[in-house]
């Protein structure tokens, strides 16, 4: 009786071509303007088309180029700022990531180096383009007029102005959101490259399979922390202004190295659930508990916290 036949092998998923990634990157990455509160978790997603090309051996270049010279041709043409803003937002969002990602796969560069790079890539990008853009007025008094003036037509804020004292929280929340503006966003480009990361192996790439409780911060970061904090406390603006933006990105670094040392002293059993790392996640985002968080980092930079085993099975960020 003859032999069965061995089952045959599927076919490999195909993958889309550069030109549709691009695209759908671009799209994924409108939904942070089209769709509030929602277009805020969904454009995490843009790097992901183009991080896709990568993984078939292929540069992202293919992917991202032709949307970038199409952007930057109608700011050039048409010369409106929110064009600028979203050139600017996809280069940082969508194309940044994948590119650090891209060089990370030839490079043996550790976890903590590359998020430090992206992360402070960013703020140098941000910070760049908001000075070039309202030169020669400062940044933060520009981005400040423009949130209030937005600000005037909201029925929320309508409403809380009429409350006692309500008006001068309001105005000052509008200074401090524009004021940390470049900080901001390079935290929002950590928060998508770190969404990324553990998903890198399922694309077939060397990169990301590092348990997050086994992350430690660039060892040259403290650098950082030293001159945004000096120069917070002492500088002129804007240099000021630079310093304090600078010194909130390296403490949001720091914060996922607290983050790291917290998950790696709950154990597997407790961190592997996805319902007790949002409910750390969130406690450790109130601005106090961060502060600490980002405290133990920057501790542990200098001091051993994280003793014993590495980890008693790890966790992917």
């Amino acid at each position: 009786m003859a032999s069965a036949s061995p089952p045959p092998t599927p076919p490999s998923p195909r993958f889309i071509g550069p030109g549709m990634a691009g695209l759908f990157s671009l799209l994924v990455f409108a939904s942070l303007v089209l769709l509030p509160i929602v277009g805020v978790f969904l454009a995490l997603l843009a790097p992901l088309p183009l991080v896709h090309v990568t993984a078939t051996g292929r540069p992202s270049f293919l992917a991202w180029g032709w949307v970038t010279v199409a952007l930057v041709g109608a700011v050039l043409v048409w010369h409106q700022p929110w064009m600028v803003a979203l050139a600017t937002g996809y280069l940082l969002v969508a194309v940044w990531p994948a590119v650090s990602v891209e060089t990370w796969v030839r490079r043996e560069w550790s976890t903590g180096r590359w998020a430090a790079l992206v992360a402070l890539v960013a703020f140098g990008i941000a910070a760049g383009v908001m000075a070039a853009v309202f030169y020669p007025v400062v940044p933060a008094d520009a981005l400040t007029e423009i949130l209030a003036r937005g600000s005037e037509t909201s029925e929320l804020v309508k409403r809380l102005g009429e409350a006692s004292g309500a008006q001068e929280l309001v105005a000052q929340a509008i200074h401090m959101a524009a004021y940390l503006a470049p900080s901001a966003v390079a935290l929002y480009v950590l928060w998508a490259a770190f969404w990324l990361r553990p998903r890198l192996p399922l694309l077939g790439l060397p990169r990301g399979s590092e348990p997050i409780t086994r992350y430690a911060s660039e060892d040259w970061l403290p650098v950082g922390f030293a001159l945004g904090g000096l120069g917070w406390v002492f500088a002129p603006e804007p240099v000021k202004w630079l310093a304090a933006n600078l010194l909130v990105t390296v403490l949001g670094l720091y914060f996922v190295h607290g983050l790291a040392i917290i998950f790696f002293y709950l154990g597997h059993r407790f961190s592997g659930n996805r319902l007790v790392r949002l409910g750390v996640l969130v406690f450790a985002l109130q601005v106090p508990v961060a502060l600490v968080f980002s405290a133990l980092g920057l501790a542990d930079s200098f001091f051993r916290l994280r003793r014993g085993e590495a980890d008693d099975g790890g966790l992917e960020a």
